[in-house]
């Protein structure tokens, strides 16, 4: 549900110092979009019909299916097919392909063994598009502007293939096959980002059966240098890129099916990793992805594990020591894991999708709406917002100090998005939540 605009709400608080306000609990509220989705296997979200909020994409294996759901603007979800028979529909992505101001879709189908988009024609009727018709067992598509001409290319992953391929768009959604590498053995996955900053954009991939996680290494006029990150990563089966440590450099996270591990490895700015293991007993492990889910200003990082049945997230301290935290525990062959402010009450939820449960679901965090501890009643006053989403107005006549949910302090002119607290006379008066 939506946090409407509460003026003149304020939470009094009784101690005077920070801690106790930002050590809370992030409590998880199921809630199932789909709950007969044959075999669910891929789950992503973004605003596909450009109406303010957020909307949620599925492909599922056995159904074929590559399916929307519609939010309505309060959670409540209308499915709607985009594609019947894309046979052994395994990934699902969106972007604006043809740079039209619509979110277009894009699948990978490992029967079909294709690679295929679906062109939004602005009121969500979507016109099919196939990139590769013959991609043995297409597992995973991504797409970015990867040559920096101004339109968007895609990225593919092939298991049989052993493939990390990428099709360049001439502007006009013609594509052109280039392939990065050709013997990646059970290539299962694919990413991109600028690695290693020098104003390109490198590809990352996971292969399950050579048990690597590699990138390439673009030098400008993609021409794709391969180099390992990890080489007995057993069961390698996802990629993920992120700043983990904010140290401004690229780390990344993988996921090992066999190893049963979540990694992440750090970045020391010339592109040479030093791993580090968050999880060694994550039995199944099968996606893994990474975001501030605590809104703590550091990145917290998210896994689904398909023997393990579950959805997980791990807590960086801000020193990158990670502690476990189950968000839901028989979500039956959980395979993919995804997170954004589903709600639009400026917090991170969860999204998940169940292989053998056959469910796309997502999880409500309440960070946003939790109780502090020795919290009293909320009492009325004659300023301020608890939502505001424009500059901090404070009252003349006292002063005060504001603090961000680390208990750093911060000028009130400088405060971007996020959640802050109003310390007056050694007490906590109030508690903001900036959202634009």
């Amino acid at each position: 549900m939506k946090v409407g605009v509460k003026n003149y709400l304020f939470l009094i608080l009784t101690v005077a110092f920070l801690p106790a306000v930002l050590f809370a609990q992030i409590n998880w509220t199921e809630h199932t979009i789909a709950a007969n989705y044959d075999r669910a296997h891929s789950v992503y979200a973004i605003d596909l019909d450009d109406d303010g909020d957020m909307d949620v994409l599925g492909a599922a294996n056995l159904a074929d299916d590559i399916t929307w759901w519609e939010n309505d603007g309060n959670e409540n979800f209308t499915e709607h097919t985009i594609a019947a028979n894309f046979e052994g529909a395994v990934c699902v992505y969106a972007i604006d392909l043809d740079d039209d101001g619509d979110i277009d879709v894009l699948g990978a189908a490992n029967g079909a063994d294709d690679i295929t988009w679906w062109e939004n024609d602005g009121s969500e009727n979507f016109t099919e598009h196939t990139i590769a018709a013959n991609y043995l067992w297409a597992v995973s598509v991504y797409a970015t502007d990867l040559d920096d001409d101004g339109d968007v290319d895609v990225l593919g992953a092939a298991y049989d293939a052993d493939d990390i391929t990428w099709w360049e768009n001439d502007g006009s959604e013609n594509f052109t096959e280039h392939t990065i590498a050709a013997n990646f053995d059970g290539a299962y996955s694919v990413y991109a980002i600028d690695l290693d900053d020098d104003g390109d954009v490198d590809v990352l991939g996971a292969a399950y059966d050579a048990d690597d996680i590699t990138w390439w290494e673009n030098d400008g006029s993609e021409n794709f240098t391969e180099h390992n990150i990890a080489a007995n990563f057993l069961g390698a089966i996802a990629v993920y890129a992120i700043d983990v440590d904010t140290d401004g450099d690229k780390d990344v996270v993988g996921a090992a099916y066999w190893g049963e591990d979540i990694t992440w490895w750090e970045n020391d700015g010339i592109e040479n990793f030093t791993e580090h293991p968050i999880a060694d007993n994550f039995w199944g492990a099968w996606y893994v992805y990474a975001i501030d889910v605590d809104n703590d200003t550091d990145v917290d990082i998210l896994g689904a594990a398909s023997n393990a049945d579950d959805i997980t997230w791990w807590e960086n301290d801000g020193d990158e020591n990670f502690t476990e935290h189950t968000i839901a525990g028989e979500f039956d062959g959980a395979v993919s894991v995804f997170a954004i402010d589903v709600d639009g009450d400026t917090d991170i939820d969860v999204l998940g999708a169940g292989r053998d449960a056959y469910d796309i679901t997502w999880w409500e965090s309440d960070l946003v709406g939790i109780e502090e501890e020795t919290a009293e009643p909320v009492e009325v006053h004659d300023y301020g917002a608890t939502i505001i989403s424009g500059p901090l107005l404070l009252p003349e006549g006292k002063s005060y100090r504001i603090f961000d949910i680390n208990g750093r302090m911060v000028e009130p002119h400088k405060i971007g998005t996020g959640i802050f607290f109003i310390e007056s006379e050694g007490h906590i008066i109030q508690k903001v939540v900036k959202v634009r």
